[in-house]
This record gives C-alpha cells, structure tokens and sequence, in this order.
C-alpha cells in the first residue's frame, strides 16, 4: 500500500435559505480559515491517484545536487555539527536539545525546503505539532467539535531519540512521492544519504528545522491507521489527534482507555515502530475534572480557557507593569515582551475574557495598556 497526502479544500459554513435570497452578496464564510486540512488516501495503484503531477527523475536530481553541495559537512564528525545545551521539562527534569552550527543549520533547513517546496510533503490531517497554521489549540478544538467528555492521554517514549534512518526509509517507501524515489536504486540511494545527514547518533536530533517534518511524514501511515481505526472502534466513536508524541483521544462517553492504550501499542507494533507508549504517563479523566490538554483546558462547559490561575497571574503581572512604570521603575524590553507573548497567547485561546482583563486592569489605573506595550517595544 502507499499513502497520499493532497490539500484539502477550505470548508464553507452552509448559507441558510434566508440568507441566499436575502443577503446574496456575503459569500458563505470559511470554516476554521486559519486551519490548512489535508487529507490521506491508502492505494494499491500510485497512478491512480498521483497529485501534483511530479516528475521523479527531476526530484532525483534535487537530491543529488544537495547531496554534492553537502560533500564537505559528511566528511567533519557529526558531533562537531552541533552545540549540546539543556532546558527544563515542564514536567521536570531538563531535556537535552542539540542544535546545529550554522553551516549545517543551513544544509538542513535546504532539505527542508526541497521537501515542502518540490516534494510537496504534507502530514496527516490529525497531527498539529510544527505545521505551519496549526497549533495545540486547534488540536484540542477537533476535540471540542465533536462535544468529547472523556479524554485518554498517551505518550511516545523518546520519540525523536529512537527514530533511526532505517525506521524513516521504511515509512517514507509507503509515502508518494519517496515510495516512487525509492523503486529506483539511484533514487534510494540519493535520499537515504540527504537523510542521515539530519541524524545524530543513530536518532533525530531535538533541535534541527528538519526533525520535525521528517517525524510528521513518516508517521502518516501510523496517524491513518490510528484516525481511521478509531473512527468508529467497538462501536464507539473517537477522536485522534497528535502533537509530535503526544496523542489525545476522546469520546463523548467514557470507555476503557487502557484497552485504547493497547490499539496503539499494537498499531505501532504493526509498523515495527522502535518506539512505544510510556504507560506510566498514560492520563484519563474527564471534562468534569481538571481537564488540562496540550497547555489549556477544555471545561465541562465545552470551552476552551487558559484557567482561572494563570489568568490571575496574568492580571497581577498586568497590574505590577502599570504599577512599576508609573512609579518611575520601567521593564526591561525582554520582560515587556515575555508579558506581550502571554497576552497574544491567552488571546489566541479566550480573546474577549482576555481583552476585557486587559481592559480592566487599564481602566483600574487611567492607562491604555496595549499602547504602553507597543510603545516600550518601540524603544
């Protein structure tokens, strides 16, 4: 079997009757305008489904010139690519971040392009981690949209560390267009050799521009059968999304989420996947509790909020800008813009609860807090 992935086109609200002879001239709006759908076909036949019209030949020689520009980077040790730091979890501990020196942070954000721009690689539609017009809040808004109550939480174990080249070239021969690369020996050749120059140490590096999309294409196979097999599983209806190795999977009625846990164990088995489920931070629960998804909370109420704490924290570091300015002690900009990137997030998940707290908090002390902001982000 080989999996295509082609662009969706945008889905329109359904104009009522009232509004087609009354109000001809507003076109019918875009459903989620800001979301870019995809949609994956399994066949058996590649021609008979073969978008974009690509010429194989002609990605093959893509390959080949960024293989020969990059002869000098595969000649250095690969260690000495990379600087190694560390940053906190937010479940603690620190995850270890390798990020690539200039000359190959170049190289790899080269086959980045080559990928997007001539391949055309897509991702399945349930993935939202590193996609351009997607984020965790449209994740949990697939969630929302079909009114979900419970909700089973599950992790990969070292997702990006475990993925090998081998793993990759294994997934990438059931996807268009590296399945039609592949039947050509000089083809394989050519792309496992760009590959493995965005591995370290026999994994994915955390770190790179490239990781991620190697990661969402070769998990289109294993996000179909999940999606599709979860669809209608035991005669229940779920709902699959992932963010990079994190996997939502809701219901509207409570069900058995250790047998769910097993489906994908066995799904990623099925492909030979050489990572698995870390059961010990498999998490189930409902809307009714403390429904914490991907950073924000989806309450029984079926909205989506940034909660009741971190929205007065938020009016406290408000209040102590205003405060602090008036009294001659003005932030620095890097502080400024810590709050500003709060502010644009919280929007982003509640706008009006969040513009009236700003509103607020402004009137509280006679300031318009938004061109405060912008005025301290000018200079």
């Amino acid at each position: 079997m080989t999996y295509i992935t082609i662009k969706q086109p945008p889905k329109y609200h359904q104009m009522t009757l009232e509004e087609f002879l009354f109000e001809a001239e507003i076109k019918p709006q875009i459903i989620s305008p800001n979301i870019t759908n995809t949609r994956t076909y399994e066949v058996k036949n590649i021609n008979s489904k073969r978008p974009y019209g690509l010429n194989i030949g002609e990605l093959i020689i893509k390959l080949i010139q960024f293989n020969k520009s990059t002869e000098e980077l595969r000649n250095k040790p690969r260690k000495s690519l990379y600087r190694e730091f560390y940053i906190p979890k937010k479940s603690g501990g620190l995850r270890k971040i390798d990020a690539p020196e200039p000359e190959l942070m170049d190289a790899l954000r080269r086959l980045k392009t080559i990928f997007e721009n001539d391949f055309h690689v897509l991702y399945h539609t349930s993935a939202f981690a590193y996609i351009r017009k997607r984020s965790t809040i449209d994740a949990v808004k697939r969630h929302q949209a079909n009114e979900s109550k419970w909700f089973g939480k599950y992790d990969l174990s070292n997702f990006f560390g475990s993925t090998s080249l081998e793993f990759v070239l294994k997934m990438f021969s059931m996807i268009y267009p590296f399945s039609e690369i592949m039947k050509h020996d000089i083809g394989k050749k050519e792309l496992s050799q760009a590959l493995e120059l965005a591995f370290l140490d026999g994994g994915l590096p955390q770190g790179t521009p490239i990781s991620p999309v190697i990661t969402n294409v070769m998990m289109i196979p294993i996000d179909f059968k999940l999606s599709n097999g979860l669809r209608e599983y035991n005669n229940q209806h779920y709902v699959y999304t992932r963010y990079a190795d994190d996997f939502l999977i809701s219901s509207k009625y409570t069900f058995k989420f250790k047998e769910i846990e097993q489906f994908i164990i066995n799904t990623l088995n099925n492909f030979e996947a050489p990572f698995t489920i870390n059961s010990k931070k498999t998490r189930y629960g409902s809307s009714a509790g403390s429904n914490w998804n991907l950073g924000v909370m989806l309450n029984k109420d079926n909205q989506i909020t940034v909660g009741h704490k971190k929205k007065r924290q938020f009016q406290a570091m408000l209040a102590s800008y205003v405060m602090d300015k008036q009294n001659g002690k003005p932030w620095d900009v890097s502080d400024v813009q810590i709050m500003e990137g709060y502010r644009n997030y919280y929007r982003m998940v509640e706008g009006t609860s969040i513009d009236k707290l700003v509103e607020h908090i402004g009137n509280k002390f006679n300031v318009n807090i938004v061109e405060l902001i912008r005025s301290d982000l000018k200079s």
